[in-house]
């Protein structure tokens, strides 16, 4: 490059320049390196370095500095090859002037000082996007932290309300249980007393012994209400709502009008019935859940309020509407008013009538809503599922069988329970086995044939399943019977294993046992009868 005709373009009063030539690549990386250089101008062709290494050789040496080509080839492509490659301009010599010349060198300058305060100021926002990035992310790690410490507070307080409601079901229950066992142990005590007063009115302390412990089944069937869904054979019919508020009303009566008068208390009754169809339901069950409602009313007005018991339609289903003026519920309260045992009511209420009111609407296949407030009363809406007149399928009716003396086995850990079975049993004129345990009943089907198998359930070594399960691979025809304290538990939650024929529930009475035997029986009746239907051969089952 001709350094004398460069000097011969810029002006000579121009302090904006400083011009160090360099007359090879070499030399001019060296003084590259030195520094203090802002603006290259450059020729593609020198001694030792030729076309686009020239360029490649400046970039290498120093990347941000702005090159400015001065070349004699007026090849376009060229041209365009060396600003694709970072080239700030490509001047042809012989074509530039002075001002063209400065106008470069300036824009080149400037262009690559723009450029570094665009990358510094792109640097400073990636630091402040990282710096950020960095505080998000550590809120973010605070925010789990603060999450799981109030999923752990929230997992205790639902765990202490668990065991909350699992204590006021268990001292509800025991309440109970102790009415129920208390003429059991106090008569049963009499019983073992030899004087002739007490063998002569024996027999009556039998009959009250044996009411006191229905009663005392009789508290564990009522927990079944409260989660039991509707059986497959209950069957619904169409049941007239408001007819049934106004038998209610009139049932009610003495307790909202009557007794309400003694107590001091003015309790008006209201209805705003409009025309419905039918309900789908059990109106014994509809009943006694629209009598719990009302007595829960009454109660809640100390002494001056009213009743209003409302029907509607709305979206293709019917509703029930209780509002009462009374005292209202706390928040708490309203929460845990559906837990079987909870009340308020100290010594005057049981706590069992707003939970069976709740396991009635669910078999019912509606809804229950409650919306209550201290001082404003109370309102309880129920939407319930009108009548279809879809008929229910017709039951298998099967010929009543009458089982003469049976070979019975009876498997269960319990030794007294054993002995029992085998009384009732043997009463009946069967001939009754006992194992203690599954292993000990698989050995005792081995040896001799048996007719009905009755199992209990949780047993060691061999629960009543597996024990069950055996004996369907072993003796498929065999009938199984559970007998266990969890039957209705089981029934109420649809929990009938298929190794089972029949789920029987104890304690158990002589007919339950009988009608168990003779379900279990049935069913293979009718397996047998289904089989000759296949098979085309008449079935020989007595």
């Amino acid at each position: 490059m001709d350094v004398e005709l460069l000097m011969l373009l810029l002006p000579k009063d121009c302090d904006d320049f400083v011009i160090h030539a360099a007359a090879s690549m070499s030399a001019g990386i060296e003084r590259l390196r030195e520094g203090g250089i802002q603006l290259v101008l450059t020729d593609l062709s020198l001694p030792d370095s030729q076309g686009f290494q020239t360029l490649s050789a400046i970039q290498a040496t120093v990347p941000s500095i702005p090159i400015i080509v001065l070349s004699g080839l007026t090849d376009e492509e060229v041209a365009v090859k060396m600003v694709e490659m970072g080239a700030e301009d490509y001047l042809v010599k012989g074509r530039i002037d002075r001002l063209s010349l400065t106008r470069a060198m300036r824009y080149g300058i400037e262009r690559n000082r723009l450029k570094r305060e665009l990358n510094r100021a792109h640097d400073e926002l990636e630091e402040r996007v990282q710096e950020r990035t960095s505080a998000l992310a550590s809120t973010a790690d605070q925010l789990r932290k603060t999450l799981d410490q109030l999923q752990q507070a929230q997992d205790q307080m639902v765990q202490q309300e668990r065991l909350s409601a699992l204590g006021r079901m268990a001292s509800g229950i025991a309440h109970d249980f102790n009415n129920a066992l208390s003429p059991i142990v106090a008569l049963s005590e009499q019983l073992l007393d030899p004087s002739p007063a007490v063998r002569a009115k024996s027999d009556e302390y039998l009959r009250l012994i044996h009411l006191a412990a229905k009663d005392s089944c009789a508290v564990v069937q009522r927990l079944r209400e409260f989660y039991r869904y509707r059986d497959p054979q209950d069957i619904f019919t169409p049941v007239a709502l408001n007819d049934l508020i106004r038998h209610v009303e009139l049932l009610t009566k003495p307790r909202w009008k009557t007794q309400a008068l003694g107590r001091g208390a003015d309790i008006q009754f209201v209805t705003e019935l409009q025309s419905l169809p039918a309900v789908s339901g059990n109106e014994s069950e509809l009943r006694e859940l629209l009598t719990n409602l009302v007595f829960n009313a009454v109660d809640a007005i100390p002494e001056h309020g009213t009743i209003t018991v409302r029907t509607f339609c709305r979206s293709g289903s019917v509703f029930l509407q209780i509002s009462d003026t009374g005292v209202g519920m706390t928040d708490d309260v309203r929460m845990h008013c559906f837990e079987p045992f909870y009340t308020t009511k100290e010594d005057h209420g049981t706590g069992l009538g707003l939970a069976m009111v709740c396991g009635i609407v669910r078999r019912h296949g509606g809804e229950i809503e409650i919306e209550s407030s201290p001082g404003k009363g109370t309102t309880i809406t129920i939407s319930l599922v009108a009548h279809s007149a879809v008929r229910a399928p017709a039951p298998l009716e099967l010929a009543p069988i009458r089982p003469g003396a049976l070979a019975i086995l009876v498997v269960d850990d319990e030794e007294l329970i054993r002995e029992v079975l085998a009384v009732v049993l043997s009463e009946d004129g069967h001939t009754v086995e006992s194992a203690a345990n599954g292993a000990e009943g698989l050995q005792k089907l081995s040896v001799r044939p048996f007719d009905v198998v009755i199992t209990d359930r949780a047993m060691p070594r061999m629960n009543g399943d597996q024990f069950a399960a055996a004996v369907r691979d072993l003796y498929p025809d065999m009938p199984v019977i559970l007998l266990t304290g969890f039957g209705d538990l089981m029934t109420a939650v649809g929990d009938h294993p298929a190794v089972f024929d029949v789920v029987a529930r104890k304690p158990f009475t002589a007919d339950s046992l009988r009608a168990a035997i003779a379900e279990a029986l049935a069913c293979h009746v009718t397996e047998a009868k289904q089989a000759s239907v296949i098979s085309g051969v008449p079935s020989q089952v007595t």
